[in-house]
């Protein structure tokens, strides 16, 4: 446990060894400890000491150290008064607070202003660049350094010396700073930053010094309506204590901070002195908070993070913050006005806008007004407007990251290119060039003219070219290689003439003859992603294992390629042990795509490496239509692979087995037989689905066959397949884990039973050594795949289960029947699913006959396993009454749909006997009719017996009645939904009141009743209803006009265009959140606006 200046922390504690070993690594990185300094090894293990253990201290502290490796550094260090700060052994913070001591003072300012966020926050470089310059903390005193590469340095210090803990993630490089960190942030910054939560708002001393501000509403603070009220009256109390005249910074955090909009406005309606604003979790238009918005001229910084919603506004006087550097709309949701004012904004360096809306970059009239813009991600060329020549980008000199320019078939002359400057844009990572795809005219002398005059600086590092239609390869691509930095390669649409030198390329000339392509000394040195999109000439790149490309490429694209027959890693001639020779050429390569190019006559073998890697082939080549290899949403080795009619054995040889050890899902769809052969190779495989297989699933021959090997495979689904039952029993013999089944549309199979295999049945009985000697004394025993094949003799449309299954799905077998009776003269396959003892989900969907074989009267033989939880019959007949269910004392969850005449007869076993408490009841009219459900062998039961808690159906008046609300649901039921009734146009007095014994309800949810037009009356009455939700009701035109339950917490209105007005009496007091959304109606829309402020959370988007 760990003392901060106000709360506690657990902490690991090293042992005084173990946090010498940490300290040396810390300070002496790789090198050997002490071995050219052992002057400062005494005073090392002092400052060891002090560190007491823990691992943060001795890594900031280490840091620290590691900068001056002297004796009169270290001792200063060990001396430091800091050190007598400790209050107790538990006080990490004087360590800390020593190093942050020793950080230079712009790294101090860096740091300390990160305590305005919420413990692990989760930064990115970019939000932390734009943040500080927002601050107008960096200062670049070297010209040649912008601001931006000055910001990410300090953050490579921080993160250097210990201050943050950069997290590696697949979108980029994240930045946290540790809890206690970060205590010491807001520390050593309260002098001029204050963090308001609702656990300090009363108490937090706020000095008279305070420039810069956080607001933290968590979702605690509105978790009911007195906490929401205590902490706005708080927050409101605020501007007595707070002078916000003097605030620089302003930031709210929260998904729900928007309900507190109104308190803001009146808070913030003197902040005039703003610098810096970040709203994170608006749900709002900006002036609705900031109700003097164009009164902020000192605006440097604003970042807003929102919910999407086209009704909130940006300020209308945002384009009029003349010193406004950074606007970052990203994730901004609502609507974005017109841009086009924009350049107005001279200081702007950064103008961030979502992906999906790059247009608003295009829209910027002068845009080279702004001419310390730092990135313009979209630039449209236009003929006719003046403000939109390619001169307007040669006035932005720092422009840097990624350049997109488009239209430029607009551009006339090489003179128009020579003002872009291009050349000296020394800071630009990306550069797009494109020319429209649909324009009418191609004039390839100009537009050679053109691309010949786009000369990049030799910076860049990813460049794509669209739609070029010039005869010749820019020299600056091609001969003269200028750009040889470029990492990244793109070209989609150009003429096959446009192409650099890439290797040996060979074409379909205008007499359909072979041609070669550009052939250049000079070559790509790093050159890591190469795309090729559209090349409609293309015919054969040609593989030479001395080409230098090869040897760097991670990522290689090509697509819609309609002439190619030939690529580097593979050879039509080729056999695979030389294809996969060919790829060694790539030895970097992790990553291949090949989409559309119908004439490729072989591909490479999949996977190539057993290192991590992916692949993605699309309609390439005669083999399969599609294959898929990477990692699936769980991170987990997948392959996905569908074939085309007709194809034999060899299909599998484009597969590298050998290398797909790791492989864990595998999914195989109009393929022909997979070798089990080749199955005995994926050791590590987990889930196995197999789809639209004509004919057999497997083959089970070959030399190195073995009929008692054993896969690993726990999950299985069969589609759509023709295998029978027999073939089916044998895969699933060969998976012994095999815990989840599921099987569709798979019509060859018509009986299903449980295989119960002698051998596992003694041996879950026996001791292994019994065994051994019962087979030695009865001479020849049956091996296990001999008495498969005796067990699956019976016929070949029975598929036998094996006994582990815990999860079964089935769907769309129409003759499909469940066997009641036993088979065999050994093996038991008849008494249903009874052996299946650890199955614990089954779900069968459109199996009409699946229960032919059982009846309400043969209460002797039930069908399924005691151990079953959910059970879910959809389209199922055969059953009069859930009598054939009574033994399934461990049933929670029972959903029935479409089961014909199928009547509730047997339920109150379930609900009252046993353990079911949820229940979903769906087109089988017939269910709630009969005997009263209270009575049981003719003995009264009562109420308070039903476990029956979640019940969803579309038979409103089935369910409404006084017998079943009373007997089988008032003490229980707590959550009611009514979903999907098509007929019910009102509810009648004898539903009303059934529904007024529901004592316990608290969730009650009215979902697409179409007909319905109006709530059942006296909702009121319904005393512990917490959740009400109206659904797609297009009729509904109010809600109860006797008013709603005093104990509602949350009332949800979706889609009910004809609701106009909230109720007349008004909400419930108790009332915790208020969401309306959908198609709902103007005048709802603004009555509910003028409630925030008054209820917890209002959601109106």
């Amino acid at each position: 446990m760990v003392t901060t200046t106000n709360s506690s922390i657990d902490v690991e504690r090293l042992t005084h060894e173990d946090t010498m070993s940490f300290f040396e690594v810390c300070v002496f990185g790789d090198q050997q400890p002490w071995k050219d300094h052992p002057e400062l090894r005494d005073v090392g293990s002092k400052i060891v000491k002090k560190l007491k253990g823990f691992p943060l201290a001795a890594k900031t502290v280490g840091r620290l150290l590691r900068n001056q490796l002297t004796l009169d550094h270290w001792t200063r260090v060990a001396e430091s008064k800091e050190w007598e700060l400790h209050t107790n052994d538990n006080d990490i913070m004087p360590a800390l607070k020593l190093s942050y001591n020793y950080l230079l003072f712009h790294l101090q300012q860096c740091f300390s202003y990160c305590g305005l966020f919420p413990e692990d926050y989760e930064f990115t470089s970019k939000e932390l660049v734009h943040f500080w310059i927002g601050l107008g903390i960096i200062r670049s005193l070297d010209r040649a350094k912008r601001t931006e590469d000055v910001a990410l340095c300090y953050l490579n210090d921080l993160v250097n010396h210990g201050f943050f803990r950069k997290n590696e993630k697949e979108n980029g490089p994240h930045y946290v700073i540790h809890d206690l960190l970060h205590n010491l942030a807001v520390m050593v910054s309260s002098y001029e930053c204050l963090s308001i939560y609702s656990s300090n708002v009363q108490t937090i001393q706020i000095p008279a010094s305070v420039r810069h501000l956080s607001i933290i509403v968590d979702n605690t603070d509105v978790k009911d309506i007195t906490t929401f009220r205590e902490y706005n009256s708080y927050l409101s109390a605020l501007g007595k204590r707070l002078k916000v005249q003097n605030l620089r910074t302003l930031i709210l955090f929260g998904a729900y901070h928007g309900n507190f909009a109104k308190t803001f406005s009146g808070l913030f309606s003197e902040a005039t002195a703003l610098q810096s604003i970040f709203l994170s979790g608006a749900s709002y238009s900006i002036d609705d908070v900031l109700l003097n918005f164009s009164k902020l001229v000192h605006l440097r910084y604003l970042r807003i993070k929102s919910a999407h919603n086209k009704d909130m506004c940006l300020p209308s006087a945002l384009f009029r913050s003349y010193h406004l550097e950074v606007i970052d709309l990203e994730k901004w949701g609502g609507s974005f006005g017109s841009t086009s004012q924009i350049s107005s904004l001279i200081k702007l360096r950064h103008f961030v806008v979502p992906q999906y809306n790059l247009e608003l970059y295009s829209s910027i009239f002068e845009v080279g007004k702004i001419k310390v813009l730092e990135e313009l991600r979209r630039f449209e060329v236009r003929k006719e407007a003046k403000g939109f020549e390619l001169s307007q980008l040669g006035e932005l000199t720092e422009l840097g990251g990624s350049l997109g320019i488009y239209n430029l078939e607009n551009v006339q002359k090489k003179e128009e290119v020579d003002e872009l400057k291009l050349m000296n844009k020394n800071h630009l990572h990306k550069l797009i060039l494109e020319w429209s795809f649909d324009r009418r005219i191609r004039d390839a002398e100009q537009e050679k003219n053109v691309i010949e005059s786009l000369v990049p600086h030799s910076n860049l590092q990813d460049l794509c070219i669209r739609g070029h239609g010039g005869d010749i390869c820019p020299s600056w691509l091609g001969r003269y290689l200028s750009v040889q930095n470029l990492e990244s390669l793109s070209l989609c649409n150009v003429s096959r003439n446009t192409l650099p030198p890439l290797g040996d390329l060979r074409f379909i000339d205008d007499r359909d003859e072979e041609c070669k392509g550009l052939v250049s000394s000079q070559s790509f040195l790093i050159l890591k992603r190469l795309e090729l999109v559209e090349i409609p000439r293309l015919a054969k790149w040609i593989g030479n294992g001395k080409c230098h490309l090869f040897s760097v490429l991670e990522v290689v694209i090509i697509k819609d390629c309609p002439e190619l027959v030939e690529l580097p890693f593979s050879h039509p001639s080729c056999h695979q042990a030389k294809q996969e020779e060919n790829m060694i050429w790539f030895p970097k390569l992790k990553e291949l795509k090949i989409i559309r190019c119908p004439k490729l006559a072989s591909l490479p073998v999949i996977p190539w490496t057993e290192a991590p890697c992916s692949a993605a082939i699309e309609q390439a080549g005669s083999v399969f239509e599609k294959l898929v290899y990477s990692k699936n949403y769980k991170s987990e080795l997948s392959l996905e692979i569908e074939g085309k009619d007709g194809q034999h054995i060899v299909f599998w040889n484009v597969l590298a087995f050998h290398n797909l050890a790791n492989l864990k899902e595998l999914k195989v769809e109009k393929c022909p037989p997979l070798p089990l052969i080749h199955l005995q190779k994926l050791k590590s495989l987990k889930s196995l689905t197999i789809t639209g297989m004509s004919n057999s699933l497997l083959l089970f021959g070959g030399e190195s066959y073995n009929t008692e090997f054993l896969l690993p495979v726990e999950q299985i689904e069969i589609m759509e397949c023709r295998a029978d039952g027999k073939e089916l029993t044998q895969l699933l013999t060969h998976c012994p884990k095999l815990t989840e089944l599921v099987v569709r549309s798979c019509e060859k199979i018509t009986e299903i039973g449980v295989l119960e295999l002698q051998t596992e049945m003694a041996a879950a009985s026996s001791p292994v050594n019994e065994i051994e000697t019962e087979h030695a004394q009865g001479g020849h025993h049956q091996t296990r795949g001999e008495e498969v094949e005796e067990a699956v003799a019976g016929g070949e449309g029975l598929l036998l289960l094996p006994r582990q299954l815990e999860e079964l799905t089935i769907s769309d077998c129409r003759e499909l029947r469940l066997l009641s009776d036993s088979i065999g003269k050994d093996n038991t396959h008849g008494r249903g699913l009874q052996s299946l003892c650890s199955l614990r989900s089954l779900e069968i969907y459109d199996c009409p006959r699946f229960l032919s074989s059982y009846s309400s009267s043969t209460l002797s033989c039930f069908p399924f396993p005691v151990s079953l939880q959910d059970l879910c019959l959809l389209g199922v007949e055969g059953m009069e009454t859930l009598a054939p269910l009574s033994n399934l004392i461990s049933l929670t969850s029972l959903t029935v749909c479409d089961c014909g005449d199928l009547r509730g007869e047997g339920l109150w076993p379930l609900v009252a006997g046993g353990r079911l408490t949820r229940l979903g009841i769906f087109g089988t009219r017939k269910f709630f009719t009969g005997s009263e459900p209270s009575r049981l062998h003719g003995q009264e039961i009562p109420s308070s017996s039903s476990k029956l808690e979640h019940l969803t159906t579309d038979d409103l008046t089935g369910v409404l009645t006084a017998p079943i609300c009373a007997s089988l649901l008032s003490s229980s039921l707590t959550e009611l939904t009514f979903w999907g009734n098509e007929e019910v146009e009102r509810f009648t007095e004898e539903h009303e009141e059934a529904l007024h014994l529901l004592n316990s309800l608290q969730k009650l949810v009215f979902w697409n009743c179409r007909k319905l037009q109006r709530l059942p009356a006296g909702l009121a009455q319904l005393a512990s209803l917490k959740i009400l939700r109206i659904w797609k009701f297009p009729a509904i035109r109010s809600l109860p006009k006797d008013g709603l339950p005093s104990s509602l917490q949350e009332l949800d209105i979706k889609d009910c265009p004809a609701i106009k007005s909230l109720p007349k009496d008004g909400l419930p007091s108790s009332l915790r959140k208020l969401e309306v959304c959908g198609g709902i109606s103007e005048e709802l829309k603004r009555q509910c606006c003028k409630l925030k402020g008054t209820i917890p959370i209002i959601i109106d988007y």
